[in-house]
């Protein structure tokens, strides 16, 4: 919540695809997951990254090679929030429900904003 930043999809898809690693004031940027598979990851590829769960892992097995490893992935939105909350420098996603006070939305994707 003490980082102060707008952000657009786009910026966020860049964050998690890793061509952006440091906020404005040269902190490095920490993306999390959630688990493989998972609904909500499923969702945010989607509809934030604009890939399949497929074409993603090939993304990231390219990347791999070029020496970018992928964003940490944690089991649970409870588990991504206390992280967020407790660190800075990261930033992850979780159903809206699961937000409270100790983290602060970035960005809020809508119903209609489904593709």
């Amino acid at each position: 919540p003490r980082r102060r930043v707008t952000l657009r999809v786009e910026d966020v898809a860049r964050i998690f695809l890793r061509k952006q690693r440091f906020w404005d004031d040269g902190s490095p940027i920490v993306p999390l997951n959630r688990e493989a598979g998972s609904t909500l990851r499923e969702t945010f590829s989607h509809r934030v990254l604009g890939v399949t769960s497929t074409a993603l892992a090939a993304y990231w097995n390219e990347q791999y090679f070029l020496g970018t490893m992928p964003p940490a992935t944690l089991s649970s939105s409870e588990a991504v929030k206390r992280y967020v909350a407790t660190e800075p420098n990261a930033i992850g996603y979780i159903d809206a429900n699961a937000a409270d006070e100790s983290v602060r939305v970035v960005l809020e994707l809508d119903a209609t904003s489904v593709d």
